[in-house]
């Protein structure tokens, strides 16, 4: 690891970081009974994910572009800081020790079927604006 390197994912980490803060405290301020915000969080990471790893991967292939350092502080660095699966690993463990049974089995089904439809979405799109 260089120092370039470990400034890029430090740097995203940190902008990630800031905006899963606003994003989970704005969402979760209106939604208390279910955690929306990490459900957000986590499904715009998913989707952004899956658009800039295509269209770093696709630009890499088509123009040679090396991408590595955008990929570190993008995805390892402001997605890293963005999405949380602890969060929803210990919000998810909260709802079942509550009882809630069904919003738990929901928040599991929501996080990882969202996250996969939508890294998905992300590549389509990246290989359509690529074209």
């Amino acid at each position: 690891m260089t120092l370039a390197n470990a400034i890029l994912v430090f740097a995203g980490g940190g902008l990630g970081a800031l905006c899963r803060y606003s994003i989970t405290t704005y969402v979760g301020a209106r939604f208390a009974a279910f955690p929306l915000g990490t459900l957000a969080v986590n499904t715009v990471g998913s989707f952004l994910m899956g658009l800039i790893m295509g269209l770093l991967l696709l630009a890499t292939e088509r123009y040679g572009l090396v991408a590595e350092s955008y990929r570190l502080l993008l995805t390892v660095g402001f997605l890293g800081g963005l999405t949380t699966f602890s969060s929803f690993s210990f919000e998810t463990l909260l709802l079942l020790k509550g009882g809630s049974y069904l919003p738990a089995l929901a928040n599991i089904a929501a996080n990882v079927l969202s996250g996969l439809l939508l890294a998905a979405a992300g590549l389509l799109l990246a290989r359509g604006i690529l074209r």
